[in-house]
């Protein structure tokens, strides 16, 4: 299993956003313009909580094969490739609560029982769930159980030929209207399990959730009181439960970077438009510097991203398409998930409080868009793993596959030589302050390399600018990181020098090109 720290990478060895066929793009503009056209002018309905719209526009999604893309084809759905599916998840971010909605029943909500369910299984549900006749949701987290999903207190007894279920789940998205529920339980208090429960075996719902965010998208508990599942409803092995839950969440995180991008995209446009439109001191806001290089650095960020994003997806593409167990191969990218997961997560977070900004006071109206994207956009960094889960994740992971390949060649060799030298410089789990450092280092490599290897297979010079700015940034955080782990792990750091880059006048060109489309133009 290679890394990215000590494995050398060309241009050509990575797909990027501008390698989508014409039929991966032909679908993507079906599922935009079905959200255009669709889902917008029902938003007023959504946000009401007037599930029976969203329902609704599920089938609409069944209907043009939006919810069959990762169902295989013997089972009513396309089978396609995890970057279909991902550039989906990109058009349908324009509107985050329903594209919460959609997301959870086809990703987390469906792809337990594609990965772990038996023929019956599959055969019994697959076909509902990809024509929107049945909604599925995914019920993992507890009261007393967040970030440590194993601690959950669910339990499952065994009477018959059923087996019984007690307890209680929080945070389930879909869980007022949902039909086919994924609920993880610990058969006899030990054996965590997963099990397909319908909503008619007893299930009952809690109330709406009064979020900060996502105020159109159905988040409520679940209360199981004596809820009778037969045994044939387990989901993959018993005490196994792990597995499914797991190997389905890294799934989620492989897809999230594009959904985050296309809201973050979103934003931009918007605050673009607004400050086009908005004048001050006798000429429009986007004529100032302050504001110009606001958009500019939303715009950075938005390439970068999907540099990250649809590098994985394409890595991940190869070795599902090279392997015949489909989870272990997504699995070998976990360290890249997990890093799409926390930069695209907190680059929306950037552009969503840039674009209040623009928007000034206004932006702190609810009668303006950029009050609700600020508010959407928290819940990125919480779900799929929290950040912080997700930066332990990076470097406990990495320091497994990177002992067993070669030195760092090529680009950014000598930082990630360092990343892998302070690596193996910690001993103890329980330095996460350190290990939190060592994850921004090897977040910020992948994001640099990932940038420089899509600018330099397909970009021109306005490109060449974003990633230069981005890297300039990028290098000065890496430093810093480096700079604290070394001094907590008493280590001297030779921190490589840089040439000086005006990244001023590189923002100024291309705040440029986004005022002149009047939208991200990377």
């Amino acid at each position: 299993m290679q890394s990215f720290l000590n494995h050398d990478v060309a241009p050509d060895d990575i797909f990027t956003r501008e390698d989508l066929s014409p039929a991966q793009q032909m679908f993507g503009s079906i599922a935009e313009d079905f959200m255009r056209t669709e889902v917008l002018p029902r938003e007023a309905e959504i946000y009401s909580k007037d599930w029976g719209v969203t329902r609704e526009l599920l089938l609409k999604a069944g209907d043009l094969d939006l919810l069959r893309v990762d169902i295989p084809e013997e089972y009513g759905g396309l089978g396609l490739e995890k970057v279909s599916s991902a550039f989906l998840g990109e058009k349908i971010g324009i509107m985050p609560s329903f594209a919460g909605s959609l997301g959870a029943h086809t990703t987390i909500g469906t792809l337990p029982l594609v990965y772990f369910g038996t023929p019956q299984q599959k055969e019994k549900y697959l076909p509902r769930l990809a024509s929107g006749e049945l909604v599925a949701a995914f019920c993992l987290t507890e009261p007393g159980s967040g970030s440590d999903a194993l601690a959950a207190r669910t339990r499952a007894t065994l009477d018959g030929d059923h087996y019984v279920l007690n307890g209680q789940k929080m945070w389930i998205t879909n869980g007022g209207f949902a039909d086919l529920f994924t609920i993880f339980a610990k058969v006899d208090g030990e054996k965590f399990t997963a099990f397909l429960v319908e909503r008619t075996m007893g299930v009952v719902s809690g109330r709406e959730e009064p979020k900060l965010g996502l105020d159109g998208s159905s988040t409520t508990a679940l209360i199981l009181e004596n809820v009778r599942v037969p045994a044939e409803n387990v989901l993959g092995t018993i005490g196994e439960g792990h597995k499914v839950a797991f190997n389905v969440l890294n799934i989620g995180r492989l897809k999230l970077g594009t959904r985050n991008m296309g809201s973050a995209k979103n934003a931009l446009n918007r605050a673009t438009e607004y400050a086009k439109q908005r004048h001050q001191f006798g000429r429009a806001i986007a004529s100032f510097g302050m504001i110009r290089q606001k958009l500019a650095e939303m715009a950075v960020r938005c390439y970068v991203g999907d540099a990250m994003a649809y590098r994985t997806l394409g890595d991940a593409d190869r070795a599902i398409e090279a392997s015949s167990d489909v989870l272990r191969a997504i699995e070998s990218y976990a360290v890249e998930c997990s890093i799409n997961k926390v930069w695209t997560s907190e680059s929306l977070a950037y552009v969503v409080d840039e674009a209040v900004q623009v928007y000034g006071g206004y932006g702190y109206s609810k009668e303006y868009p950029a009050e609700r994207a600020f508010r959407d956009a928290r819940i990125t960094r919480l779900y799929e793993g929290t950040n912080e889960i997700n930066r332990l994740i990076i470097p406990t992971r990495l320091r497994r596959v990177a002992r067993a390949s070669g030195a760092p060649t090529g680009l950014l060799a000598r930082e990630k030589q360092l990343v892998l030298a302070m690596l193996d410089a910690v001993d103890d789990p329980e330095q996460q302050e350190i290990l939190g450092h060592l994850a921004d280092m090897a977040i910020e490599v992948y994001a640099i390399e990932s940038a420089t290897l899509r600018v330099q297979k397909r970009g021109a010079s306005l490109q060449k600018d974003a990633v230069a700015v981005y890297t300039e940034d990028a290098l000065a955080r890496f430093a810093h990181s480096a700079r604290q782990a070394a001094a907590a792990l008493h280590l001297d750091v030779d921190l490589p020098a840089r040439l000086p880059f005006d990244s001023v006048a590189a923002r100024r060109r291309i705040a440029d090109a986004v005022i002149g489309a009047g939208k991200y133009p990377l």
